[in-house]
């Protein structure tokens, strides 16, 4: 059919008709062709009663749907082939198609409606070898005939509902069930006005009655019908957050202002962009965080606190020991437009102007602007960030090394004593230079402005932090170092004491501030760098592998093979691994029976030792990432002395209610994120890290540009690392893979 106008398509029904007859009931979706008042009526007087599919869910009639899509795979092998001339021969292809038997019916087309099979190009080749008997009686055909029919309808009806529960039961074991009441509020996946081919939630909207054990009216006073149908899978709940206006501005496609969900993805603290900080906070419930310590040594802490009180203020301080600066060579100036952010305006003019009041930022006449945003805190407030892709993309990199972690591992791990701190916000306690200001300038509705201290985004940040925190430490004994993570170590109590000051004066010289919600002061053991160290032992976090620990006994021969795929990969060094594995495997010899023993126990649990024990940590990283229907999964390798690809950690997540309904490009670039920031300790300090992905797209993440606000916002989250993103085939990509398929719940 050229066209599928009402007129167009009744035309072939009739042809339709004219061969077998008029049917009793005609099924279709609800396209504008099929729903109009001329079908109707053309139906009507012929009788014939029209089963219509579920609103947006045209997938009603399984039978015909797989056979659309097997009849295409057809079509393009066939057009590839003959090309232009691929329509004169349409009608042979689909001689042969019919002639085919279905899996779900257990006949042909051509059985089904001529009662046998019909000569085809097979028997034409084949020289019918199989010749059907001459009729003798003619009624007696007649009557054979109409039997055999019967008898054909009869059990290509049993066979496809035998089919269609399998497919439905294999459906349901992962279908999760959505049930709404009158009244309830939700949001809808409705096309985009002037964009039928597009869609997004919208809402929200309030259900006026359940038509179906599926469908549902809603109430749609802003669309172009007051009402609308919808299947069940096209709704889910609205949660009232007190954000009315935020819900309707996304209904309304506000493209630049890129509201972030909560996905555990964020942008700089918060602290930043308000006026008080946590330290008086902390300073007045101090014996909550000494509480661990005797009533003397606590006292003597609580001294020293006190005689530095300068580096536990709530105002920023900023150090004037160096500035970082942003060399771009011979780049010509970036000067973008600002993004649109009508009607939340005022959140803009309210962040920009605490940069100004407090010194952070200054009016600009820059050559340079970087475009702003907001992104939405999980208390529906915004962050204000920079988008620094552009600007990122012509500086040249600073080569600072970044000390080794096992290096400062191996000097903390022996103490007896150790104490940690970490700087308040310690990007923006560094200044920038003239040309650095000039070239990290913003845009916003309002004008624009340079920023006077280091901003979240930039390239080089890392490496400049890492300088300054040298600078500050050098010389001082039983400290180590590494960016804002600074430890002091000791095996005695004195000399912790005398330690923690030295450290203190340096800080206090520097102009620093300290944050003392994350200090922890003389402890036996400490979380450092993603190890617990410390009472003269260095061992891992346990988190860091409960998720090859927590990979669950396999239930059925794929999930087995599931397991030993991934562990083989990495057999190259595992000692005996196959002597381990070997209950394993013979689970799959043949014909032989699953049958989970205490044998076959003790091999997983030995397999899964094999992997999680003992990584050596070395300097360049690979990450290995992958999403599947259910969760993400990453594992952090390496390459040892002799090039053989090593696990250091792993992870694994499940996706909550709402993240499963993300698309795949999002599935997997939310679990780079969450990947990063779990191993953030390895490679959050600009060093570089090579990750594979088998999901090609997300090696343009980096340089997408669309109204995707989630992308955006994670594209922003990517900036600060030195990360290049690589396609691997998912038969390489097993690992990862595997995770995926057995997370852990968050």
């Amino acid at each position: 059919m050229r066209s599928i106008t009402t007129k167009s398509i009744f035309k072939a029904l009739s042809h339709f008709i004219s061969y077998f007859g008029i049917p009793k009931i005609v099924q279709s979706d609800r396209g504008s062709n099929f729903m109009s008042k001329a079908f109707s009526e053309a139906l009507k007087r012929l009788q014939v009663k029209h089963n219509i599919s579920s609103a947006y869910h045209p997938q009603s009639q399984g039978v015909l749907e797989r056979y659309h899509a097997s009849l295409k795979s057809l079509l393009k092998a066939y057009s590839l082939e003959l090309k232009g001339s691929w329509e004169e021969g349409l009608h042979w292809l689909m001689l042969a198609a019919r002639g085919v038997v279905q899996e779900s019916t257990g006949f042909s087309p051509n059985e089904l409606v001529f009662g046998h099979k019909v000569r085809d190009q097979m028997s034409v080749l084949m020289g019918d070898l199989d010749p059907s008997e001459q009729p003798g009686d003619v009624a007696d055909y007649v009557s054979g005939f109409r039997r055999k029919l019967f008898l054909a309808w009869k059990m290509a009806s049993s066979n496809l509902t035998a089919a269609q529960k399998k497919m439905k039961l294999r459906f349901d074991s992962k279908a999760e069930m959505r049930m709404f009441t009158p009244g309830a509020r939700v949001l809808a996946l409705l096309p985009i006005p002037g964009s039928p081919f597009e869609a997004r939630f919208s809402g929200s909207y309030t259900i006026k009655r359940k038509t179906s054990d599926t469908d549902y009216l809603l109430a749609t006073p802003d669309r172009r019908r007051s009402t609308q149908l919808c299947h069940m899978n096209l709704l889910k709940p609205y949660y009232d957050r007190g954000c009315e206006r935020a819900v309707a501005l996304a209904a309304e496609g506000v493209p630049s202002l890129q509201v972030a969900d909560e996905d555990d993805v964020f942008a700089p603290d918060e602290a930043v962009l308000l006026g008080r900080l946590d330290n008086s906070r902390q300073l007045a419930e101090l014996d909550k965080s000494l509480s661990h310590l005797s009533s003397e040594h606590s006292e003597e802490i609580k001294s020293l606190i006190s005689e530095f009180s300068s580096l536990f203020t709530d105002k920023l301080s900023c150090t004037d020991l160096l500035e970082h600066d942003i060399d771009v060579g011979d780049a010509h100036p970036i000067r973008q437009r600002f993004y649109r952010v009508s009607p939340e305006k005022n959140k803009i003019l309210e962040s920009v102007q605490y940069l100004l009041s407090n010194g952070l930022a200054e009016p600009s006449f820059s050559s340079w602007a970087s475009p702003c945003l907001l992104v939405r805190k999980p208390d529906l407030s915004y962050r204000f960030c920079t988008d620094y892709r552009k600007v990122n993309a012509v500086t040249k990199p600073d080569s600072f090394p970044l000390p080794r972690i096992d290096d400062c591992v191996d000097q903390v791990g022996a103490a007896r004593y150790v104490s940690k701190f970490d700087l308040i916000k310690g990007y923006y306690q560094i200044g920038l230079t003239p040309r650095a200001q000039e070239i990290s300038a913003f845009i916003t509705p309002s004008g624009l402005f340079s920023y006077k201290v280091m901003a979240f985004g930039l390239r080089n940040g890392p490496a400049t932090f890492q300088r300054l925190m040298n600078r500050v430490v050098a010389g001082l004994s039983g400290c180590a170092v590494y960016l804002d993570d600074i430890v002091v170590f000791s095996d005695t109590w004195a000399e912790h004491l005398v330690r923690l000051c030295a450290l203190f004066q340096k800080l206090v010289m520097a102009k620093l501030t300290i944050n003392l919600a994350k200090c922890e002061f003389a402890r036996a053991t400490v979380t450092y760098l993603g190890k617990v160290v410390g009472r003269g032992k260095v061992r891992p976090v346990g988190a860091k592998v409960q998720a090859i620990d927590a990979f669950p006994s396999p239930t059925t021969k794929k999930e087995l093979m599931r397991f030993l795929g991934m562990v083989g990969y990495y057999r190259n060094f595992c000692v005996n691994f196959s002597t381990v594995v070997s209950p394993l495997t013979d689970l799959l010899k043949g014909n032989s029976k699953f049958h989970w023993s205490e044998g076959c126990q003790r091999a997983f649990d030995n397999a899964k030792l094999l992997l999680s024990s003992a990584p050596v940590l070395g300097e360049l990283f690979q990450l290995q990432v992958d999403a599947s229907q259910v969760g993400a999964g990453a594992v952090l390798m390496q390459k040892d002395e002799q090039t053989i690809e090593r696990p250091v950690c792993f992870f694994s997540r499940k996706f909550n209610k709402h993240q499963i309904n993300y698309s795949v490009i999002e599935k997997e670039a939310i679990a780079l994120i969450w990947a990063l920031k779990h191993f953030d300790v390895y490679m959050g300090g600009g060093a570089p890290v090579v990750v594979y992905s088998d999901h090609n797209p997300l090696t343009f993440l980096s340089s997408l540009q669309n109204a995707n606000q989630r992308l955006m916002r994670w594209a922003l989250f990517l900036q600060p690392y030195n990360i290049e993103i690589k396609h691997v085939r998912g038969v390489d990509n097993v690992m990862a893979d595997a995770l995926s398929r057995a997370p852990r719940d968050p």
